[in-house]
């Protein structure tokens, strides 16, 4: 009898343990790192990191775009679909403008590596409302490879990578109508 009750605990404990590790898989820490990358440069400038708690990962960025169009002033959301936490949020002025992204970190905060990994840039994800609106005005001088050449060798980076994190760009101008390029810049997710 002592022998059926020590095997009876032993499977009840050995089912708690498989438990825990189904919820760690399932509802794991992310972290989401925007950095920000001048236009006409290339110069990665800083960024802005936020952690979420029991989020699963996903197959594509779950990040939801909310573009209002600037009859005079409009402006450029991206949320964080799980959380519903605005992640960005910026204003878009018809004829010009400036906004400047207030940075919870500087470029010199970023640890950088010797690594420099490649990646496949039609695998990434592009939201791109300002930037299909200035290819329609004609200017289509987007440079993807250096904006990526610009945060390649930052550690942050080769961290989303090796854990086989999601990463988007997104094309950011204040300004439509009369295009200012000096005002404009890339934010390049990270999500792992």
């Amino acid at each position: 009898m002592k022998k059926i009750a020590v095997l009876f605990l032993f499977l009840i404990l050995a089912s708690c343990s498989d438990d825990a590790d189904d919820s760690a898989i399932q509802n794991p820490n992310r972290e989401l790192t925007i950095l920000k990358v001048d236009f006409l440069t290339h110069t990665f400038e800083g960024g802005n990191s936020f952690e979420f708690n029991n989020i699963a990962m996903t197959n594509s960025l779950p990040i939801e775009e909310i573009y209002v169009a600037p009859s005079d002033f409009g402006s450029y959301t991206l949320k964080f679909t799980p959380t519903n936490q605005v992640i960005f949020d910026g204003p878009i002025a018809w004829m010009g403008g400036s906004y400047d992204l207030p940075l919870d970190f500087n470029s010199s905060d970023y640890e950088t590596t010797t690594l420099n990994p490649t990646i496949n840039l039609d695998e990434i994800e592009y939201f791109l409302p300002t930037a299909d609106i200035l290819a329609g005005e004609g200017y289509t001088n987007f440079d993807y490879t250096s904006v990526w050449n610009s945060i390649k060798n930052l550690q942050v980076t080769n961290d989303c990578l090796n854990n086989n994190g999601k990463i988007g760009f997104v094309l950011y101008t204040p300004g439509l109508g009369l295009f200012q390029p000096e005002n404009a810049y890339w934010l390049v997710i990270l999500y792992k």
